[in-house]
């Protein structure tokens, strides 16, 4: 709606617009891919700014032949995303409280739809009571119709969505309503 408008505002005048409205990001990765740098680096570009980039790499769709293996890299990789003092810690609070009730909304239907939180989960992080901090939070066994997959959560979760061929994987990432 707000790339609509924009477009819309600068189409009286003629203006050039850009517009970067990306959102359920999808990251393939492939069943020959070096898993241990491809999660890893996915795992970081999404937790870095507390989840809240339009290029972050929300849903990464994985080959289930190497899904125990992946889930086990995403557990380690999310332990260095600690949240905490931006001063500090690479990973600071959301922008707000009512970003983060969204997030934990979000969190909280994805588990009750059926999806494995392996990493994180709802709540404040211990002793960060204050402040509106999501704990770096990821989820296995989704599939791609739960609301995890469909909607832009902008946060610091991320998905793992399985796939058993590369034709799957890419129709899996094209069913988005974001393009």
């Amino acid at each position: 709606r707000a790339g609509v408008e924009v477009a819309r505002a600068a189409a009286a005048s003629v203006k050039r617009v850009h517009q970067e409205l990306g959102g359920k990001s999808p990251n393939i990765i492939l069943e020959d891919a070096d898993l241990e740098a491809a999660v890893t680096g996915s795992v970081a570009t999404l937790m870095m700014n507390s989840g809240q980039s339009c290029l972050a790499p929300t849903r990464m769709i994985a080959p289930k032949s190497k899904m125990s293996e992946i889930i086990e890299i995403a557990k380690k990789a999310v332990q260095d995303w600690t949240p905490g003092d931006p001063a500090t810690a690479k990973m600071g609070p959301v922008v707000s409280e009512a970003q983060w009730n969204k997030i934990q909304g979000l969190i909280e239907k994805g588990a009750a739809e059926g999806a494995t939180i392996i990493a994180g989960g709802p709540g404040k992080p211990e002793g960060l009571e204050t402040g509106y901090y999501v704990k770096p939070t990821i989820f296995a066994d989704v599939t791609n119709d739960m609301t995890i997959a469909r909607q832009e959560i902008f946060g610091p979760v991320l998905v793992i969505i399985g796939y058993d061929t590369e034709d799957e994987a890419i129709r899996i990432a094209n069913d988005t309503e974001y393009g």
